[in-house]
Formats: structure tokens, sequence, C-alpha cells
């Protein structure tokens, strides 16, 4: 047994050879005693529960219970532990079923380019693997973009040449925007921001959300900086938040990584503080106030499809934007299952996020012209 405790601690801490995992994974499928120890050690180092199958093979094993993976985003994002790229946290009581994942349809879904349209009504597409310089009706230089980044902030800029621009970005792509006063904007995708080319000298810089984005905001006392997001105001000297807006919710939610936020929706507002989110209720017209795992909605800056404890509705909805895939649900019971996962969206694909469901076997799936569906 200690040789085994030993084999868990050293899978723990991310230090297990591929020989030891063989070694543990044979252990634990050897009987349902010895699986019921796996799971309870993983369970004191870490609050979720983990299904292990008796028919994971090797690799899915070692992925199904990959040890420690750090999110670092500057000084406020928490370190993340996971024991598998995905696993159960919370089952449903009538239990999940079996699911399948076909196309039966010849069908394809294309999330198009992101594109910027310009003050003067001309709309320019964004290669985000390439560049170009951005420049009004005039010829007169307003902007930079470099790959994945637009920048607003340059000298060349013509002063007093004031005019809101319209940035939108489909599902599967994401970009960062540098405005004039060098605040810095990360739009997730099926996003849009109306901002201008630049900020008045006095007053209130002011900016139009649709979606989700992340804000680093340039601190300027004299010029409190405003984000409009439907019904929710959110006002900040300096500091840095997310913020999800997208009109398919019935909430628009602030998570705030640093600093000081004040949230206004008409004559209700909130100030918070870093770990916690403002959340307005469309419907019921309520500002709540709540701690959250700020890490759970800023990862997708850092090019992270991570969810902890989320339902598989939301879950969904974060594989469409980030992969610019559709997915069609007919199995409403899973949608109030909760996961956990961590993913790569620089080097692990679609498919792979998919195969760490098929590594339990909670499904199995095809796919074909960016389209998954979901039977029961």
């Amino acid at each position: 047994m200690k040789n085994i405790d030993n084999l868990i601690s050293k899978y723990q801490n991310d230090c297990i050879t591929d020989q030891e995992i063989v070694m543990l994974e044979a252990w634990v499928k050897s009987n349902d005693s010895n699986k019921s120890y796996f799971k309870s050690r993983i369970k004191e180092d870490y609050f979720t529960d983990v299904w292990a199958r008796e028919d994971v093979n090797s690799v899915a094993f070692k992925n199904l219970f990959k040890p420690v993976v750090k999110l670092n985003h500057n000084r406020y994002l928490s370190v993340i532990r996971k024991y598998a790229a995905i696993f159960v946290i919370a089952l449903i009581t009538s239990g999940l079923g079996y699911l399948l994942f076909t196309t039966n349809q010849e069908i394809s879904y294309d999330p198009g380019q992101i594109t910027l349209t310009l003050g003067s009504g001309d709309t320019v597409v964004v290669d985000d693997n390439t560049g170009q310089v951005i420049s009004d009706a005039n010829g007169d230089m307003l902007g930079i973009q470099k790959r994945e980044q637009i920048n607003f902030n340059i000298k060349k800029q013509k002063k007093g040449n004031f005019s809101y621009n319209f940035l939108k970005v489909p599902e599967g792509k994401r970009i960062s925007l540098i405005l004039s006063d060098s605040s810095v904007v990360y739009l997730n995708s099926n996003s849009s921001l109306r901002f201008p080319n630049q900020f008045l000298s006095s007053g209130k810089r002011e900016v139009y959300l649709k979606g989700e984005a992340y804000f680093k905001v340039a601190k300027d006392a004299s010029r409190p900086f405003v984000v409009n997001a439907d019904a929710l105001d959110i006002e900040v000297l300096g500091t840095q938040f997310n913020v999800n807006a997208y009109e398919e919710y019935d909430e628009i939610t602030a998570t705030l990584a640093e600093g000081s936020i004040r949230l206004t929706a008409g004559n209700l507002s909130q100030t918070i503080v870093p770990g916690e989110a403002g959340t307005l209720l469309k419907n019921q017209k309520s500002l709540e106030v709540s701690n959250v795992i700020v890490a759970n909605d800023i990862a997708w800056v850092e090019d992270r499809l991570l969810f902890i404890d989320e339902p598989f509705y939301n879950i969904m909805r974060k594989i469409e934007r980030s992969y610019g895939v559709r997915i069609i649900n007919h199995n409403p019971e899973l949608d109030k299952t909760h996961f956990n996962g961590d993913f790569d969206l620089n080097t692990e694909s679609v498919e792979d996020v998919l195969d760490a469901f098929t590594a339990v076997d909670f499904f199995e799936y095809s796919y074909k012209n960016k389209i998954v569906t979901i039977k029961k």
C-alpha cells in the first residue's frame, strides 16, 4: 500500500512516469476497493469526485487524471488544480443515460471573420494571421493591426478626429484592442465593441459592449472609464475586470480581478472588490454581488477553455465560442450536469475536448462541418 500511496502522490504532483501510470492504472482497475481508495485520496486533495472506469486505456487514464495545471495571469489568476481533463462533480438524480454525438445532415457552420467598421461606414476585414494599417476615408492613420491585436494608441493619429468604430468578433476568434488612452480590451468570440478612435480630453471614456470582454483600464482620475453593457454600466478609474453580456443570457456579470468598480443599472448601484462578481438579472431587475472563482471567468484571456463546477449548458456555449462550432443538444438532462475541465485553445482542438468526455464513456461522437449534435 505504501508503494501505491507513493504512486498516487507522484501523479498528484505531476512527476509520475508513463510506466508508473500503467502500474497505477492496473491497480485502480483491479477491484472496486482499490478504485474507492483512489477516489478518496483524490477527494482529500480536491473537492471533486472522479469517475474511474473499467475500460479506460493508459493514455486516456493519464489524460483523465492529469495532475496540477497552473493558470497564471499576472498577480490575480488563482492556481488551478485538476486531476482530469474533464470529470463529473455533480450528477443529476435521474442519471445520464447514453449519449451520441452525430450529424445526419450535410450542413455546415461558418462563423465568419473579424470585422472593424469605421466611423465613415467603411468595413475592414481583420485577418488575425497578418497585419495592416487602418486609415479613415481621408487616408489619415487611425491604427495598426498586427495579427491578433489592433492598436489605436499611435502618435500618428490626427488629433480631434473623433468618431466611433465597431469591432465585431465571430465565434472561434478572439482579439485584443489597445485604445487611444492605452487601455487594453480583450474581446472574446461572438462579441462586439463600439469605441472611439480617440477619447476626448475631458469627460468620461465610454465604450459599448455586447458579448464578453476583459478590460485592463489605464488610470485617469479625471476621466472615468465606463463600459455600457446593455442595461448595466460599469464605471472605473483604473482596474482589471471581465464583463459577460451575451444577449442570449438572462444576466449580465462583471467579475473583478483587480482594483474596484461601480455597477449601475437604473436606480440600482453596487461597488465590488476583487474576487467578487456583480450580476444584473435582466428579468428581475436586481443587482446581486457574490464571491466567485475569478479564473473561471477570465481564463479565456490566456486562450484557455476552463470550467470549474459548471453545468454542461454553459460549457457548450464556451465550446461553441472558443472553437467556432455549433452544438445541438437533444438531451436536456445533460445540461444540468456539472463538470470540471481545463484545455489549451492553442494546442488542444475541439476533438481533444470531446475525446476527454469519451475517455470516461460519457458519449461517442462524430464531428463534421463544424457541427455537433447531441442525442439521447
